[in-house]
């Protein structure tokens, strides 16, 4: 059982990075937008956009990049994974992302 487990829906927000590797595996580069809405103190909402950067690999990527457009209600699930590198400057540089085992399209 993995219990890494992340499902969000929401929209592609901006077109999608896609790339071939040197073993001929493709890979897709997403930017997901979530929405959450907030109470205020006054009693008002509102809504606060939530970003997230997805990857998905071979024929996922391939779905990805065939049915997805910016705009695109889409379902995600996989893993959260955490990374670090050291950037040109050597400053520590912290990245998250969602490894995708699995995308829907919702528009259709």
């Amino acid at each position: 059982m993995n219990t890494n487990q992340v499902t969000l829906i929401g929209y592609v927000g901006q077109h999608m990075n896609s790339a071939t590797c040197s073993n001929g595996n493709k890979r897709i580069s997403i930017r997901l937008a979530t929405h959450m809405f907030i109470k205020r103190k006054d009693g008002t909402r509102t809504i606060k956009t939530i970003w997230h950067d997805v990857i998905a690999w071979g024929r996922i990527a391939a779905y990805a990049e065939r049915n997805f457009v910016k705009g695109s209600r889409i379902l995600v699930q996989g893993i959260i994974e955490y990374r670090t590198y050291l950037d040109n400057k050597e400053h520590q540089r912290y990245i998250t992302e969602i490894r995708a085992a699995s995308l829907m399209n919702l528009d259709r």
